[in-house]
């Protein structure tokens, strides 16, 4: 069975923003570690920290309270990966 764990952390962070959470916990993979540091070394999120089998993300807002990322999707199909 394939594990679809990159695409999780997309939709939860969507949906996060929506509801203009603060922070969420995601699952501890290596490639969501590399993905939400990337998000962080380009200013989209405030911070992250990895604990034992969860991430904990801190989400970033503008000053007026809207959402840094309007828009996330995966491009990867089962057949055609692409990161």
């Amino acid at each position: 069975m394939i594990n679809y764990n990159l695409a999780d952390l997309v939709v939860r962070i969507k949906v996060a923003f929506n509801a203009r959470l603060v922070s969420i916990k995601v699952t501890k993979t290596k490639l969501n570690i590399n993905f939400l540091f990337l998000l962080y070394k380009m200013g989209l999120i405030r911070s992250l920290h990895v604990l034992e089998t969860e991430v904990l993300v801190y989400l970033k807002y503008k000053k007026n309270g809207k959402s840094l990322i309007y828009d996330m999707s995966i491009v990867s199909k089962p057949s055609k990966r692409i990161y």
